[in-house]
């Protein structure tokens, strides 16, 4: 057995042991109450009930109270009526209280309006940690920490209503905008994008320049493939694309949209291209209104200089309005097709119809005379009016060689004579 000096020795050394701990707790819990002194955010202790036991110096910088103003009221007095999410949850892990579970809960963090000493309302983010005692479980009391987030809560509503904005103005323009990122994969739109390429927004985004779907081609009808798009070319080079044509599958009518695309690279700090502000708009209609006058132009040309033959050996060919070399050439086509075709002999040239004379004009008559006669036909030209020989004459052209008769019935009764 110990002897009583021994046992005494020994509960000595316990107590100091215990002394050393209870100091050691002590020490850390007043380094911990003046971090939490120091620290700008709000912190609350409160029990079940939740009346404020504890309350940090910092409400009076977020809050406008004193400690000892909230100190004894309930800590959830001062939080807006609508924003009871924190307390709900509160109860509820009050009400889970196990017996025998021993934990520390994190609860949040919850975004709250807390009212302020003046009666206004501060945005504060918080975080509930919930103590429980070690042996039963059972929830003993809350920590809450507030921070002042105010200026990020308006910065973020701004952004909101900047972004609101941005995009209502985006979908009013009557031009395409799509915003696609470093591999041009599809990031954002407009509807009018939408409504171009005849696509929902599911099949748009996702997508990227190099998708076979677009089914892209030049205006040639070549096809287009990815690396040529205008917005892959801007991300290799780091330099805009202006005014490509494009003509680009439409699978909702399945039919062929043709658009005006332009697209410029955004960079990051670094220098990299990150992403491509694409910009297009519907050229289809034009691009339909150029081809249909294209026809209509060379339908009026083939009318305006038809080969008529009008007696064995005798075609006529009638000239009616302006020159250029596109149409020379085609008249000298015609007339050496109507030569062969019909062997003529003679070919009248009816230039009554003619609105202007150039020198254009001028070599086009004697470049129809020089091949007339190598097929072994002669050429008469009819209706040359004053005008038009005071002009040809004052262009100093020889035109010594040209048979001319001043009526296509003069013309006529030339080449019916020979």
């Amino acid at each position: 057995m110990l002897e009583a000096g021994e046992e005494t020795a020994g509960l000595r050394e316990q107590v100091e042991r215990l002394k050393r701990r209870v100091a050691q707790l002590e020490r850390s819990d007043a380094n911990h109450r003046k971090a939490i002194e120091a620290s700008p955010d709000v912190t609350f202790r409160f029990g079940l009930d939740t009346v404020c036991t504890y309350v940090s110096p910092a409400i009076v910088d977020v809050l406008g109270y004193a400690p000892e103003e909230h100190v004894g009221r309930p800590t959830f007095s001062i939080v807006h009526p609508d924003d009871d999410d924190m307390p709900r949850q509160l109860r509820e892990h009050a009400l889970a209280t196990l017996p025998g579970v021993s934990s520390t809960d994190r609860v949040g963090p919850f975004l709250s309006r807390l009212r302020h000493k003046q009666e206004h309302y501060v945005w504060v983010e918080s975080t509930v940690v919930v103590i429980r005692d070690p042996d039963t479980g059972a929830v003993e009391e809350f920590v809450l920490t507030a921070r002042d987030v105010g200026a990020r809560v308006e910065a973020e509503a701004a952004l909101r209503v900047s972004e609101a904005r941005f995009k209502t103005m985006l979908d009013n323009l009557q031009v395409g905008v799509v915003v696609q990122g470093a591999r041009s994969e599809m990031l954002s739109y407009n509807e009018t994008a939408l409504e171009m390429l005849g696509l929902t927004a599911d099949q748009l985004m996702g997508r990227d320049s190099f998708d076979a779907r677009w089914a892209v081609i030049h205006e040639d009808g070549s096809p287009m493939p990815g690396d040529q798009h205008p917005v892959v070319v801007a991300l290799n080079t780091g330099k805009p694309v202006r005014n490509v044509i494009m003509g680009v599958f439409r699978p909702a009518s399945e039919s062929r949209v043709w658009l005006l695309v332009s697209a410029s690279p955004q960079f990051d700090a670094s220098g990299r291209a990150f992403q491509t502000v694409c910009t297009f708009t519907d050229i289809t209609a034009q691009k339909e209104a150029e081809a249909l006058i294209r026809e209509q132009k060379e339908l009026l040309e083939r009318m305006s200089s038809p080969i008529i033959p009008i007696a064995a050996g005798v075609v006529v060919l009638p000239l009616i309005g302006q020159f250029d070399a596109a149409r020379a050439e085609r008249i000298l086509d015609a007339v050496l097709s109507g030569v062969a075709q019909h062997g003529a002999r003679v070919v009248i040239l009816d230039v009554t119809g003619v609105s202007t004379a150039d020198a254009a004009f001028a070599g086009t008559l004697l470049q129809i005379t020089r091949a007339v006669a190598l097929l072994g036909a002669k050429l008469v030209i009819t209706g040359m009016t004053p005008a038009i020989a005071q002009v040809l004459v004052g262009l100093g052209i020889d035109l010594g060689g040209l048979v001319t008769r001043g009526t296509l019935q003069d013309g006529v009764t030339f080449a019916l004579a020979r």
